[in-house]
């Protein structure tokens, strides 16, 4: 919401915010003296537009006219307004909805043809062993990511329901190889090497919802690392504290970008011009659920750059702080 006050717009009209009951009222498009800006307006219009200058008492006229209205019309007002922010939230879960099931519909179109390719390779054992455990892990796979995302789903649509859901002892080191194993295909089609180096052995109480941070950071590494590049996930696990830490070259930030990456639907802007898929959800998500779980999150971005096709990278480096560690693990 834009602070109240007068402003300019790059054409040179004017454009004036004023607060009516907790609500922006916007006026833009003017010509007004003291308020726009003459030679600007001039420039900017063909000669054969015309577009009259009014004075500032006149425009005051106009503009008590226009509160008037309102005032006498509060009812019907505040009901329009209530009504496009409902429709705008309407239409945001019907994306999502329609995002999601598309998906979803990816997803399972995967699973039947290696199903397929299981039965096929089940009728003829011989000697195919190690296949038919890659379409076995292949099917794994696939069918916990359409979980993930069903759960995304729920946490975006009811977040409150979710982050209030029953914590229990969850093994964080298990917890990131079923992620990691889940999204091998996409690590392999990129040639990107995944280490985890370390061990965790201890366990952590936190929601299930945990499994989808991992899955988010992990997500994001492989899609904007470089092809042939490595993602370092480090365990660094003291006592009844881990420090969990993934490492990756990703497209750099700006400086104003850096300071709203936890905001719902950022995207960078080299991110929108390579068409790189994404909806600017998951570190939205990700600061939710880290919240909910007392995860203390921190994002540094290193100085270190690598260039390919004119774009740089740098390391985007992901801590999860986790303390009061469960000691030992309980399966």
């Amino acid at each position: 919401m834009k602070k109240t006050g007068i402003y300019q717009c790059p054409y040179g009209f004017g454009v004036e915010v004023l607060d009516w009951a907790g609500k922006n009222i916007i006026f833009t498009c003017l010509n007004v003296e003291k308020i726009s800006d003459r030679n600007s307006i001039r420039k900017h219009l063909k000669t054969s537009e015309f577009y009259p200058r009014i004075s500032t008492l006149d425009y005051q006229r106009y503009k008590d006219s226009f509160t008037s209205i309102i005032s006498e019309n509060k009812n019907a007002f505040d009901l329009s307004v209530n009504n496009t922010i409902e429709t705008e939230k309407l239409k945001e879960k019907k994306e999502l909805l329609e995002n999601t099931i598309h998906e979803i519909r990816k997803l399972n179109t995967q699973l039947k043809g290696v199903t397929s390719k299981l039965t096929a390779a089940l009728s003829n054992i011989r000697n195919r062993t190690d296949y038919i455990e890659s379409l076995n892990l292949d099917v794994y796979s696939i069918s916990n990511l359409m979980t993930i995302r069903l759960d995304t789903y729920d946490l975006e649509v009811n977040p409150e329901l979710n982050l209030d859901a029953g914590k229990k002892p969850i093994a964080i080191y298990k917890k990131i190889e079923k992620v990691y194993k889940c999204l091998r295909g996409d690590i392999q089609k990129k040639n990107l090497n995944v280490k985890l180096e370390g061990q965790s052995h201890n366990s952590f109480n936190a929601n299930n919802l945990i499994e989808i941070a991992f899955f988010i950071i992990l997500d994001n590494a492989i899609k904007y690392s470089p092809k042939g590049k490595d993602i370092i996930i480090t365990f660094n696990e003291k006592e009844d504290s881990l420090q969990l830490k993934f490492n990756n070259f990703g497209l750099r930030p700006s400086d104003e970008e850096k300071k709203l990456l936890f905001n719902r639907g950022q995207r960078g802007k080299i991110a929108i011009e390579q068409d790189i898929e994404g909806r600017g959800l998951g570190l939205y998500l990700l600061h939710q659920i880290c919240a909910s779980n007392n995860v203390e999150l921190k994002l540094d971005i290193g100085t270190e750059n690598y260039y390919e096709n004119g774009i740089r990278y740098s390391p985007f480096i992901v801590k999860l702080f986790f303390r009061k560690m469960i000691i030992p693990y309980e399966e």
